[in-house]
């Protein structure tokens, strides 16, 4: 165990660790390689604090940032440990067993190539913390403006690069620069980006699958906020917080979506789900983290599929990864979009969770995201609603039908934890003990997308299309 106050390490002394990038049309973006270091505290430690705390620190130079993890992180209670940059502008702290009580975990991100760690022990005799690694950003980037004239994936930037900073748009359209702000830029792990957002007011985030898909995952991940250019075209950068990765609350491949929870507040808007395909013509845009950037917004579109001169629906639906279950458009995305939220003009509310490039590029459809975990997401007060309230025969956000008739059963909230379904009700043949256990409902009717006559042989009592080629909706 290495005791010394002050460490630096230099780039001949480091193992490097290659960091592999999931196989898919995009996928998170590269911004750092991992390496292995061995620092830490006695077991049990001193008391030591103010002037005499102990103080370690983690640099590379050259570095865009650093992230430390720790493999074990066991404090007395009092105790804590602060991770900052040597100004002391950027602070993180740090108590007990760490951000998930499990005793080992990635920390804040420190932006710059030094991060300082400094063990404030008022009273001592804890086990202590030991660092086994760090991540050090590779792309220089990653925490300034990207130049919009030179995309780094150009399969996926479709013709001239359209967007722009987020700032660029604050006056002439501020509602979509309102809405971009619950879009995050999502730290995964030592040297891994992708966008995510707010989806509820009690602290959920959404991003892919593709991104992280376990607990671990998520228990990795930093969501940073408003990480964003100062001025449109600006050359400096700031961001307004972060809270980190909690609990996996549901994940899927094929619409491709991860929905955890966070650790702490933050002070930015939600975005509501739409439950409707939208149209192909209906205007969009995209907020998001490209290539682990600085955030753009994609609104303007300049490709020959757009002659109104901005992002539109192209494709309603197309296939992702099933055959209809994605949005299609030619809105400029790149890998670190990934889990970027796609939002209607018309109702400023997600159509769509980003995923894949190619021009056209597609996300997930919202509705059939809606379908699968809407009783898992809670409520948004930003244009979502109030949660669904069961048996007022209104079909709400979160339920796939409503009645009157429960069967003689008197549906309310019940199980625990955040996102438990008030209700679905009566829909001939659902089981409404779903309403009770959170767990996913059951139809033997038709699902969407499979063929129907009538509206009465669908689950969701909606059968649309033309004679002969009718499907659920």
């Amino acid at each position: 165990m290495n005791l010394t106050r002050s460490l630096r390490f230099a780039p001949v002394l480091l193992l490097v660790l290659a960091v592999a990038i999931p196989a898919a049309a995009q996928g998170p973006s590269k911004i750092g390689e991992l390496e292995l270091i061995d620092i830490g505290t006695a077991d049990p430690y001193p008391i030591g604090f103010g002037d005499n705390a102990r103080t370690w620190e983690v640099a590379f130079p050259g570095a865009s940032y650093i992230r430390v993890h720790f493999s074990k992180f066991d404090l007395a209670p009092g105790d804590f440990v602060e991770i900052m940059n040597p100004a002391g502008t950027e602070h993180y702290r740090f108590t007990g067993k760490g951000p998930h009580d499990n005793g080992h975990f990635w920390a804040s991100t420190i932006i710059g190539d030094t991060a300082v760690i400094r063990l404030q022990a008022f009273n001592g005799g804890g086990a202590g913390f030991e660092v086994d690694s760090f991540g050090r950003g590779t792309e220089p980037g990653v925490f300034d403006p990207i130049d919009p004239e030179v995309p780094s994936e150009p399969e996926s930037v479709c013709g001239i690069t359209d967007w722009q900073d987020v700032k660029c748009y604050e006056s002439a359209y501020p509602t979509e620069f309102e809405n971009a702000r619950a879009a995050v830029k999502a730290i995964i792990g030592c040297c891994s980006s992708c966008t995510a957002f707010k989806i509820s007011d009690s602290g959920q985030f959404m991003t892919n699958n593709h991104c992280t898909s376990s607990q671990s995952g998520v228990q990795s991940t930093e969501l940073r906020f408003e990480f964003q250019a100062n001025s449109c075209g600006s050359g400096s950068s700031g961001f307004s917080g972060s809270v980190m990765g909690q609990d996996l609350v549901a994940t899927g491949y094929t619409l491709d979506y991860t929905l955890m929870t966070s650790d702490g507040p933050s002070s930015i808007p939600c975005l509501s789900m739409d439950d409707r395909l939208p149209p192909a013509g209906e205007r969009i845009y995209i907020a998001g983290h490209p290539s682990g950037g600085v955030k753009k917004l994609s609104l303007e579109s300049t490709h020959s599929s757009n002659p109104s001169g901005f992002c539109e629906v192209d494709g309603s639906p197309v296939t992702g990864r099933a055959a209809g279950s994605d949005v299609g458009y030619y809105c400029d995305t790149t890998n670190g979009s990934s889990g970027s939220p796609v939002l209607s003009g018309e109702t400023h509310k997600v159509v769509a969770l980003h995923h894949f490039g190619g021009c056209q590029n597609s996300g997930g459809r919202s509705d059939l995201i809606l379908g699968e975990i809407g009783w898992q997401i809670d409520s948004c007060s930003n244009g979502g609603g109030d949660p669904p309230v069961c048996g007022n025969n209104t079909k709400e956000i979160g339920e796939v039908c409503d009645g009157t008739d429960l069967g003689g059963e008197t549906c309310e909230t019940q199980g625990e934890g955040p996102g438990t379904l008030a209700c679905l009700p009566d829909c001939s043949g659902f089981d409404t003990s779903g309403c009770f256990n959170n767990d996913p409902p059951t139809c033997s009717l038709a699902q969407k997308g499979e063929s129907c006559g009538v509206d009465a042989d669908c689950c969701s009592n909606k059968c649309r299309g033309r004679r002969g080629r009718k499907t659920c909706k």
